[in-house]
């Protein structure tokens, strides 16, 4: 204790560190702070080898762009970097919600070093008295590697309930930047009747992006593609049947054998002879006391209520007398069958816009139904999955069909089963990438998810798969030196520069060819290590010929540790470890951690 901190001790006061008074100065504004706030973002995994498992995977070499990878979602993220770095459009977490029982569980080994394996990590109670902390530990550098792979236009949606819901918003607010949230979504899911101070029947999707701006000032949710294709009905029952009688039947058997799948669009039963489906919508009375005060009747508008009049609400009404007239001429207004009721308003089905709203009811147990329906009923794996109909419900208002998914929380794999019925519902060519770790001796990345993901495509008869991916050794410049052909084949293919956003279609009955990208054209790979891997004419003839005969494209991205020939239009050279190392930008890491 130095001789400021003994004045303050000795009249009962408590002197603020250095630490602390740095911390002051630095920061600004409202904001957190806690053991480990100032060095989260220093905390940088090595990039790792991800391997792809083909017993594991599904499909027939091109695994339609998605993949699911089993290991440490930090250590994943940082190694997904080089060809995901801004690239994925949606990304969804449901990370642990600090419950305090078999939730969340805390490496401290993790913790001073994001390269450890973590065998100590135990779960956390809530009678650990640093259980906040730790979870803020363990979300902060998470959420700095998501916001580097969002695209700029990019979402993200995070689930979480009241425990950590304030210092999640906090923390997000410091890393997206308040200006950046674009709102707190309350998802009703569940009903409960036992007795309680309050009773829970909710959580929350806690909504950010990474450039507001980027983002679309309104989202064009499923339930718009839905409108569309029940008017095409609509049209198709009015081209082959003629009488309004007839058309309202027809209408009323479409949306009773469609119910479950129409969501709010299920209230469009009724039919108006000139615009169409409609539901009858209560909103003609004023939310407030001061509403407008006068009679309707179905010829029109009276200056006071009579007997000939329909019962007035209780505020009044909503719209000033011209503006109800008008919709009474219109042909707008539902007169009730008695006096004493109030009348109410057609909102036409053509008129419809969808909107992710800031309050959801849909059931939670749907996450469970559909797990049994997959795996049986007797199934009981995985506690609280998420019902895929809210996954799909975010990823279509908030991506667009070709959108690029992340989940770095995959659980059950409820996101990737959620863009999969999203992609079957509207022709949609969404892409997934879900990372799960799972537990001490329960690998459900493999047991599970993979599964899950495998029956859900037979299941739902999709043309669609996936690549299954293990998480391997670190990678530096000596690593990759002394990497197996097949390893460093692993490496290239996870960050060659020419499969940005889309990644590398690996070609595995190749003899020199390894992969290609979108647009087609081959990567090739001469390796017998550090010092027989030279690319000579010999080896580029081969591996033009080879792609050739693969039906690839040229220029062909040939890698070695040396080349003796200049490039040309058909073929580039990429020098192993340099292009490898650089794609990874592993020297700038380097550089900011020390």
């Amino acid at each position: 204790m130095n001789g400021t901190q003994r004045r303050w001790s000795s009249l009962g006061l408590i002197a603020m560190t250095d630490l602390q008074l740095e911390a002051v100065r630095e920061d600004s504004g409202l904001h957190m702070h806690w053991q480990g706030r100032r060095s989260y973002r220093a905390r940088v995994p090595s990039p790792r080898v991800l391997e792809i498992d083909r017993d594991l995977s599904v499909g027939d070499g091109d695994y339609g762009g998605n993949m699911i990878i089993e290991g440490d979602n930090l250590q994943v993220m940082l190694s997904l970097r080089s060809q995901y770095s801004e690239s994925f459009d949606v990304v969804y977490i449901d990370p642990p919600y600090n419950r305090g029982g078999n939730d969340f569980r805390y490496s401290d080994a993790r913790f001073h070093d994001p390269d450890a394996d973590g065998d100590d990590a135990a779960y956390v109670s809530n009678e650990d008295g640093e259980r906040h902390t730790k979870w803020l530990n363990f979300m902060a550098p998470r959420l700095v590697a998501i916001k580097n792979l969002m695209a700029e236009h990019g979402v993200l949606f995070i689930s979480i309930n009241d425990i950590e819901l304030g210092r999640l918003l906090m923390l997000a607010d410091e890393i997206f930047d308040e200006s950046n949230r674009i709102g707190v979504i309350t998802w009703k899911g569940s009903s409960d009747n036992n007795p309680s101070r309050i009773v829970i029947e909710h959580e929350y999707i806690v909504c950010y992006a990474k450039n507001i701006k980027k983002v679309p000032a309104r989202w064009s949710t499923p339930e718009d593609e839905v409108k569309e294709a029940l008017l095409e009905q609509y049209t198709a029952i009015c081209a082959e049947v003629e009488s309004h009688g007839e058309r309202e039947a027809a209408w009323r058997r479409l949306m009773k054998a469609n119910k479950d799948a129409l969501g709010r669009l299920a209230r469009y039963t009724n039919l108006d002879e000139e615009h169409g489906p409609y539901q009858v919508a209560y909103r003609v009375h004023n939310p407030k006391a001061g509403g407008y005060r006068y009679g309707v009747t179905e010829k029109g508008i009276v200056k006071a209520a009579a007997k000939t009049s329909y019962a007035m609400p209780l505020n009044g009404y909503r719209f000033p007398p011209e503006t109800m007239q008008r919709f009474i001429d219109e042909g707008r207004i539902v007169f009730p069958a008695k006096r004493t009721q109030i009348v109410q308003m057609k909102d036409y089905l053509a008129e419809y816009r969808g909107a992710l709203r800031s309050v959801i009811e849909l059931d939670s147990r749907g996450g469970s139904y559909r797990l049994k329906a997959l795996f049986g009923d007797d199934f009981d794996g995985f506690r609280f999955p998420k019902p895929p109909e809210l996954i799909a419900m975010l990823v279509g208002a908030a991506g667009g069909k070709d959108a690029l998914v992340l989940d770095a929380f995959a659980g059950s794999g409820t996101t990737g089963d959620g863009v999969l019925m999203l992609n079957k519902a509207d022709g949609g060519r969404r892409r997934f990438v879900l990372i799960e770790e799972g537990a001490v001796g329960d690998q459900y990345a493999r047991n599970l998810v993979a599964e899950r993901m495998k029956r859900v495509i037979e299941f739902e008869k999709l043309e669609t798969g996936f690549a299954f991916m293990t998480t391997g050794a670190q990678l530096d410049r000596a690593a990759i030196l002394n990497l197996e052909r097949d390893k460093i084949a692993s490496v290239i293919l996870q960050t060659d520069r020419s499969g940005t956003k889309s990644g590398i279609r690996p070609i595995h009955d190749g003899k020199l060819v390894i992969g290609a990208n979108a647009r087609g054209e081959a990567l090739a790979l001469r390796w017998n290590g550090a010092e027989d891997s030279e690319v000579n004419t010999a080896v580029i003839n081969d591996a033009l010929r080879e792609a050739a005969e693969l039906s690839l494209k040229s220029p062909v991205r040939i890698y070695g540790t040396t080349c003796t020939v200049s490039e040309t239009r058909s073929f580039t050279f990429c020098q192993i470890p340099d292009e490898i190392l650089a794609s990874l930008h592993y020297e700038e890491e380097t550089d900011d951690i020390a």
